[in-house]
């Protein structure tokens, strides 16, 4: 017996691929199967907007709070775009501001500066409806940057189980 690889009879040093493949198929199939439960894991839920006055009872500050509504399609109820910007005070509450054009949210903005340039803790809230598009979202944060806050943060509503509990 030649152990040199010799022209006939010689050993052989081939790879057997045959359970490399399947082990890389076996990934493939676990990988395909939880990539979809991770994308559905980062979603976040969002508040309806409802309107009620946001007041923290220890301190007595009242925070500005914005309510981000979307425009929708009549026939289908999809969302077609950004709607109105509502203030979350009963006092506010004829107030309506977009980031459409310029004009209005340079309104918008003034109107922040001067809500938040009162407080030390300089912070506005944002009920965004939970279907509009985060862009929206992110135009209406750099709105507020802008206005002097120094954090606006999303509003996100618990989940209500019925049945009194």
């Amino acid at each position: 017996m030649d152990a040199g690889g010799g022209s006939k009879g010689g050993m052989k040093a081939d790879i057997n691929v045959t359970p490399l493949v399947d082990i890389v198929l076996v990934l493939l199939i676990i990988f395909i199967v939880i990539t979809p439960a991770v994308n559905n894991a980062v979603k976040l839920p969002l508040s309806k907007h409802a309107p009620k006055v946001d007041q923290q009872e220890d301190q007595g500050v009242k925070y500005l709070t914005l309510m981000f509504t979307s425009k929708r399609d009549p026939r289908t109820y999809e969302v077609t775009g950004p709607g109105p910007i509502l203030i979350d005070d009963k006092d506010a509450k004829d107030e309506r501001f977009s980031i459409g054009n310029e004009a209005e949210q340079q309104k918008l903005i003034d109107y922040i500066n001067r809500n938040v340039s009162q407080h030390v803790d300089k912070r506005v809230f944002v009920k965004a409806d939970a279907d509009l598009p985060f862009k929206y979202v992110n135009e209406l944060f750099q709105a507020c940057r802008k206005g002097g806050a120094d954090e606006a943060s999303i509003v996100t509503a618990e989940d209500k189980k019925e049945g009194g509990q």
